[in-house]
């Protein structure tokens, strides 16, 4: 993806063109579940980079790799990466929570060239995703944008549906990922297309 400042901006949900040092955040308390979601793009100086970051902030933790968005899986016997085997995904590594503070998604944009801007860097919940799937620069920039749609109508984004539905590989038709239809493209007769059938 090349894109142009503008256009970058448009599509990380920033209404405006940042300047260097310059920051747009978001921010969502969730007091039942005691968790801050922070979103942020900010600019580097010299237009040197932009990063976008989200981060969430726990009242109460205790330091380790407890997902909260897996707890009810946790209490229900059915923990991320029970039964996954064959049948499902692998389990996503997660990142760890440390002095109350869990990162959720790093992006980092460098200038290319012609007054353009290219993603150098991908994290989401400690997994990777630079060049693991076509356009999967783009599909960081939606996932960055729905979490703050999310918390603009003052939610908690969940995160683990968002990756799902923002950062998988669509490339590889008929995957029946969830159960998607309309992967694979119908079978044509040849013949009856070029009105040929008897």
């Amino acid at each position: 993806m090349r894109i142009s400042l503008e256009n970058l901006m448009e599509k990380l949900g920033v209404g405006r063109i940042l300047t260097p040092y310059e920051a747009e955040p978001w921010l969502v308390y969730d007091e039942d579940r005691g968790i801050t979601c922070s979103a942020e793009v900010r600019v580097g100086p010299g237009y040197e980079d932009i990063e976008t970051e989200i981060q969430f902030l726990f009242d109460e933790y205790v330091e380790g790799i407890v997902d909260p968005d897996e707890e009810d899986d946790q209490a229900s016997g059915s923990a991320s990466g029970e039964g996954g085997g064959e049948s499902g995904p692998p389990p996503r590594p997660k990142n760890p929570i440390v002095n109350g503070r869990q990162q959720i998604m790093l992006m980092r944009i460098k200038p290319s060239f012609e007054s353009h801007w290219a993603t150098s860097d991908l994290l989401v919940k400690g997994v990777n995703y630079y060049n693991k799937f076509p356009n999967w620069d783009e599909k960081g920039c939606e996932f960055f944008r729905s979490a703050i749609e999310a918390m603009q109508m003052g939610e908690i984004p969940d995160i683990d549906e968002l990756i799902e539905s923002q950062l998988m590989d669509d490339s590889e038709w008929g995957s029946g990922r969830r159960g998607r239809i309309g992967r694979k493209s119908p079978k044509a007769n040849p013949a009856a297309l070029l009105g040929m059938k008897k």
